[in-house]
């Protein structure tokens, strides 16, 4: 385990409270090893910690053959230590990936890559990762113009079978896990969201049509205020995966913020609502396995590099804020998930 993070004071856990749905928040590792009082966040509001890269391709087989569990190991067994729940994120991405898969470019050296990797990576965390998502972002970003699959290697090379390789290795070499497909944009009002959750719903219906297990799907909530959710199609999504035999977890939650008003207090009320607005249209439909944010406070998050606000302010896109105080975001989480 982490030295940095072994020293922590546990005595923490007595913040949390008994939730009818487990939350959980994705860490990084450096910052797990860098920051204890971050990490001590976790500890005293989280009922779920999980690795936020420590399991994908690049972080575990940086060369072929050659695996390092190390930082892995070191959040799982955290976790582990304080008796909290995990997730395992993830198998398949078209990104994260060393350079040695990316020069991959013969279908048969595709195929025995993924399998061996999957098969390697699930049976080593057999038994401690309870969950995992199988596939990350597999579904086009517009499927009406783009059709249904997003390009990647995998797609290019083993086309839609790339998907049912990984769910047959993954059941293989995991029998006892969860195992979900996890995707983005499927909450929000509009044609090109219809159409994202309706390649979700197909997608479900092939692996099943081929007798591959599918137990949920991982709705990011990756949430733009200006894009409303969709309170009916969402709740009819949720109803039409139960109606399959599979439930949903709400599994990477924080707010895309760069458009609204530079006034943090304002933009903090204006985040709650949103994120309110996800959860009254999920829960409406029915109860989630898990609530999770992407982070845990606004201190650590992709959005300040990748979408920085659009007036310069700091961005405010998670639960607790840089001095690691809960906000409204937190208080309306909590509210659905205890009540």
């Amino acid at each position: 385990m982490a030295a940095g993070a072994v020293t922590q004071d546990t005595s923490a856990t007595t913040v949390r409270t008994a939730r009818r749905v487990p939350f959980g928040a994705a860490l990084e590792y450096d910052h797990f090893i860098s920051d204890p009082d971050y990490t001590a966040l976790f500890v005293s509001h989280c009922d779920m910690i999980f690795p936020m890269n420590a399991l994908k391709w690049d972080a575990l087989q940086a060369c072929p053959g050659e695996f390092d569990f190390s930082r892995a190991d070191d959040i799982l067994s955290f976790a582990e230590t304080l008796g909290r729940g995990t997730y395992g994120h993830t198998f398949v991405w078209y990104n994260a990936l060393p350079q040695w898969v990316e020069e991959i470019d013969r279908p048969a050296q595709a195929e025995a890559a993924l399998i061996d990797h999957v098969r390697t990576v699930a049976s080593r965390f057999s038994g401690r990762v309870p969950v995992w998502d199988v596939v990350n972002e597999v579904i086009a970003h517009d499927p009406a113009h783009e059709g249904p699959w997003r390009d990647s290697l995998w797609m290019r090379l083993l086309g839609p079978a790339h998907v049912d390789i990984a769910f047959s290795a993954a059941a293989e070499a995991a029998p006892g896990a969860e195992l979900a497909v996890n995707d983005y944009d499927l909450e929000f009002t509009g044609p090109r969201y219809d159409a994202r959750r309706e390649a979700v719903l197909d997608l479900v219906r092939r692996l099943q049509d081929r007798q591959l297990r599918i137990d949920a799907i991982g709705i990011q909530g990756h949430l733009y205020p200006e894009i409303p959710i969709d309170h009916q199609g969402l709740g009819r999504f949720i109803r039409d995966l139960e109606a399959l035999g599979v439930g949903y977890r709400l599994t990477e939650i924080d707010v895309i913020d760069w458009n609204l008003p530079p006034d943090a207090a304002l933009r903090d009320e204006m985040a709650a609502e949103h994120v309110g607005n996800l959860l009254d249209a999920a829960f409406s439909a029915a109860l989630p396995r898990s609530v999770s944010t992407w982070g845990l406070s606004d201190r650590y998050s992709w959005i300040s590099d990748v979408m920085p606000h659009r007036a310069g302010a700091p961005n405010r896109p998670l639960p607790f804020d840089e001095a690691l105080k809960p906000k409204p975001m937190y208080e309306v989480i909590q509210r659905y998930l205890s009540a």
